[in-house]
């Protein structure tokens, strides 16, 4: 044969073949025609027709190479034969795949294509290949092409199949990554989660079908290697058949789809319950499955395009026409002679559909939410432009009529009768009062464009107080109501509008009078920091937290069928701001409310600095939104667990999407797999769940975070004492009552995140204050000890730079800022420091290790070393001789028992006992106080420690397994 040096060759056409017997080159000799009655020609590939009797054979050629090659090193590639094979090359044994055997007992099949390397220094090379198959009802033929080259060309041949392989294989990983993005930020369903794992199936499929020797770690014979990659080809089959049914929108409930799945399922069982002998001969019958299913989803998919003519069918077609034509070709390579090279075009196009479909989705809804923005933003305005120009409209007439009747109630000339004339002020009043609300509006769309000024002055509280009494009288007129002022007449006059002033009484005071049916309503004034601060107490019905969350939502009304507007409250505490004050409320259902205000007291010898303060007050409510946006910059994860969309749906709304990243899930396995694989601030468990309790998941959770690390608020139908102590036992931090009350909800969780960062920004403070106990002096004698060894022994000296170093490194690690750190981390930054003092001080230190060598555990970060130290430091080197630290580490049944054991000058009983009670009156020990610390938030236990003095010291504590 002729070849070049960068040419791989097919040796297609006829081979000796022997059927029913193995030929090598010892007992063939060599000479053909002494086996004429025993071999006949078999071509390779092999063709459909072509049989053979007997399950086992030889295969011989050679090849005659031409003398111009200066090449010696060759390379034959042998494809996945039926299904054992065995190589000799001029005859040595080189490879093989699975065990060949002329018995069904011995013959063990794999049928795992492998690629040689060999040199060869002859004119000619002899190949014989050995084959056996007793899996298949088929002979051993070759129906695939056996490739033969130099080494360089084979390499080369494999490294762009490799890479050609590799390309598919990133972008399916890329496709399952896509898919949970689109699950993420596009399409909220389930199903989606399932391409993550879909689009692996296809990509093993096309690395057996590469390679079936990738099957071999699973130690399977052939028929249970076979079966595996039919089932794997046939779920990438049906996987892609339900990825096109996700994406259709019109024919996505097809009635087809159902019986195309029980197909498939019909077609997995048969694959695992059929024998070898049977299996074979339907391959075909299952390939007119994927057929039909593709070509099925394919017309779909074209006709959803022609019907339709958006550019999002189209890509649905594109990504359809992709996945059909790689199937197709893979199967086709899978079974057929053709040699179909490895090319990654048809995922490509998978892969540009499927984004580009989800994409055009995505800009879709984004576009839609936007017009629904605008739409509610512009029917916001449409909104306020007509309650503004009713108002406005009504207001003219109202305070005509209320001038009127005063100037008639005022006339002394008037011959009212005494009842009419008491009518005619009941009749100002109500007007009065309708003007107010009509105010209310006017100024409620004035403080949303900030076009509201104040002009404050010197005012008397006790008069605008008894003014809005006046005001008000009619209205708590039939009700035994009994309105006083509990104002001092010495109360210092209040810097603020007069004019608004009363406008916050009288809505504050008109809210408590509607919901007061009988009792009394109270206001009093007390002076705090130059602040005035006003109660306004009623023995009303009080209101419960949901309708306190609704207090300050405009249009919002406290009692269903409320005559009211529901913007009192809200102008109220928006006008208390503008004046540099603050608006409370205390409730309790069905005992009344306490509605509290501040606002500055008017200084008569200062009243130059309140017109400042007037100024800096109106741009008050723009400052305290650009602050509230500054805060809502950070995100919360918070992890809610229930078994009712409802009520996730629920407790979701509550939180501003602005502050908080929320995840809701509705099954406990699912959320412990979220636990593991991501991080949370708080966890909301409902304690009711199916399966596993909520109670139970707590439990679990504890098991790998404290309470500080991961706090967990426990939903509960019950607030019983057992109910509460239960799930306090199992380690929740709080717990709601349902029906849940969305203020308490937010304020309980909100305080628990608060408290979970409090306590990991004081972890970080006490990790970075451990790193800054490095000594002055410890490292200024450290580099002293290096420039003296500079001049005598520069070899000491650099091992003395290299612990440095290291000590350096592992003191500065950023692990050091986690909550326990590998033993051997911490081991490590303890050699290092031992060595750089053995340096210094020679003799006088002498180190003994007592340690299991096969202990793997993790321990709080710096905490050995700080032990150690303090032995070295305060124990050994107190005496002049020096002496001797014990570093004792040991394996038992459920802890492993750390111990730092010196025999220096001990510790005396003062100091022991006020280290062992944890008393922080004196700065000695206070590296062993912080270790003691840590240890009990993370184990619950403390240090052990046994002290005597001028005999030494042992400090041990201990790390559960669990």
């Amino acid at each position: 044969m002729t070849t070049s040096e960068e040419e791989v060759i097919s040796l297609d056409g006829g081979w000796i073949y022997y059927p029913g017997q193995f030929v090598n080159s010892e007992n063939k000799g060599g000479n053909k025609e002494s086996h004429s009655n025993t071999y006949n020609t078999q071509n390779i590939p092999a063709s459909k027709d072509e049989r053979t009797t007997q399950p086992y054979g030889t295969y011989q050629l050679k090849i005659l190479l031409p003398n111009n090659l200066d090449n010696d090193r060759y390379a034959i590639r042998i494809p996945a034969i039926s299904t054992a094979s065995t190589l000799y090359i001029n005859g040595k044994l080189v490879g093989k795949s699975g065990k060949v055997a002329d018995n069904a007992e011995d013959h063990e099949g794999q049928a795992s294509p492998y690629t040689v390397y060999f040199t060869n220094t002859q004119s000619e090379i002899n190949l014989i290949l050995h084959v056996s198959n007793f899996d298949t009802p088929t002979s051993p033929i070759i129906n695939k092409r056996i490739l033969f080259g130099t080494a360089s060309a084979m390499t080369h041949h494999q490294l762009i199949v490799g890479l050609s392989l590799s390309t598919i294989v990133v972008m399916l990983i890329i496709f399952s990554l896509f898919s949970i993005l689109v699950y993420l930020f596009i399409y909220r369903k389930s199903i989606v989660l399932l391409f993550t794992f879909g689009f692996l199936l296809p990509l093993a499929d096309e690395l057996i079908t590469f390679d079936r020797s990738l099957l071999d770690w699973l130690h399977l014979n052939y028929v249970w290697s076979y079966k595996l990659s039919s089932i794997i080809f046939l779920g990438a089959s049906f996987f892609f058949v339900q990825f096109m049914r996700v994406l259709l929108v019109k024919y996505h409930n097809t009635k087809t789809f159902q019986w195309i799945f029980a197909c498939y399922v019909l077609n997995a069982i048969l694959t695992i319950v059929l024998p070898m002998t049977w299996l074979i001969p339907t391959k075909n019958i299952f390939f007119v499955l994927y057929l039909v299913s593709f070509l099925y989803v394919v017309v779909l998919a074209l006709r959803e395009y022609l019907e339709n003519q958006k550019r999002s069918s189209a890509f649905i077609a594109l990504t359809a026409i992709g996945t059909t034509n790689g199937i197709i070709w893979g199967f086709i390579k899978s079974v057929y002679v053709f040699d179909i090279p490895v090319y990654p075009f048809d995922y490509l196009f998978i892969m540009l559909g499927f984004s580009s479909y989800w994409f055009k989705r995505f800009h879709e809804n984004s576009q839609q939410i936007q017009n629904l923005v605008t739409k509610l933003q512009h029917e916001d305005a449409l909104k306020d432009e007509f309650l503004t120009s009713n108002a406005e409209k009504l207001w003219s007439p109202m305070n005509r009529m209320i001038t009127l009747g005063q100037s008639i109630y005022d006339n002394p000339h008037n011959k009212l009768v005494t009842e009419d004339e008491k009518n005619l002020k009941h009749l100002i009043d109500i007007g009065r009062s309708m003007s107010f609300t009509l105010n209310n509006i006017l100024d409620f769309t004035r403080l949303k464009e900030g076009d509201l000024h104040l002009h404050t002055q010197s005012v008397n509280l006790q008069g605008a107080v008894y003014g809005v009494f006046d005001i008000l009288r009619f209205i708590a007129n039939g009700k035994q109501i009994h309105m006083v002022s509990l104002v001092p007449p010495s109360f210092p006059n209040v810097l603020a509008d007069e004019n608004r002033l009363i406008q916050i009484l009288f809505n504050i005071l008109h809210n408590a009078l509607k919901y007061t049916g009988e009792g009394s309503i109270e206001i009093i004034a007390r002076e705090e920091q130059h602040m005035a601060i006003i109660h306004i107490r009623d023995t009303g019905q009080g209101m419960d937290n949901f309708v306190q969350s609704l207090l300050y939502s405009p249009y919002e009304q406290g009692q269903e069928y409320d005559e009211g507007i529901g913007i009192g409250l809200l102008i109220s505490k928006k006008l208390i701001e503008l004046h540099g004050g603050t608006l409370n409320i205390q409730s309790i259902p069905n005992k009344g409310s306490n509605v509290y205000f501040t606002l500055p007291l008017a200084d008569e010898s200062r009243q130059k600095e309140y017109a400042t303060f007037n100024a800096q007050a109106k741009t008050q409510l723009s400052t305290n939104e650009q602050e509230l946006s500054m805060v809502s910059d950070k995100h919360f994860r918070i992890l809610m667990i229930d078994d009712d969309p409802m009520n996730l749906a629920t407790m979701k709304s509550i939180f501003s999407i602005s502050e908080y990243e929320i995840t809701t899930v509705t099954t406990s396995e699912k959320a412990l797999a979220l636990i593991q694989q991501e991080s949370w601030d708080l966890v909301i468990v409902d304690a009711m769940l199916p399966y596993i309790s909520g109670y139970a998941v707590i439990q679990k959770i504890r098991k790998q975070y404290s309470l500080l690390e991961l706090p967990i608020l426990l939903l509960t139908i019950r607030k019983h004492p057992e109910d509460v102590y239960t799930g306090f036992a199992y380690g929740a931090n709080d717990y709601v009552t349902k029906p849940i009350n969305a203020l308490e909800l937010k304020v309980r969780s909100r305080a628990l995140i608060d408290l979970k960062y409090s306590i990991q920004q004081r972890l970080h403070l006490e990790s970075a204050w451990l790193q800054s106990q490095i000594q002055p002096h410890f490292l200024f004698n450290t580099l002293n000890t290096i420039a003296s060894l500079s001049t005598i022994d520069t070899d000491r000296m650099i091992d003395l730079m290299h612990h440095f170093g290291e000590y350096l490194h592992a003191s500065f690690d950023v692990r050091n800022l986690q909550r326990v750190v590998p033993l051997q981390h911490e081991l490590d930054l303890v050699r290092s420091y031992l060595y750089i003092k053995q340096q210094r001080f020679g003799e006088l230190i002498q180190i003994e290790w007592d340690i299991d060598e096969t202990i793997q555990i993790e321990i709080p970060p710096i905490s050995l070393q700080t032990l150690v130290e303090n032995a070295i430091r305060h124990g050994i080197l107190k005496k002049e001789e020096g002496g001797t630290v014990c570093i004792r580490i040991k394996d038992f049944t459920t802890y492993v028992s750390i111990s730092v054991i010196d025999d220096g000058v001990g510790i005396s009983p003062t100091l022991l006992e006020e280290l062992q009670e944890d008393y922080k009156g004196t700065s000695s020990g206070i590296g062993i106080r912080n270790t003691n610390l840590r240890l009990k938030r993370i184990y619950g236990q403390q240090l052990q420690i046994q002290s005597t003095i001028n005999q030494g010291t042992n400090v041990t504590f201990h790390i559960p397994k669990d």
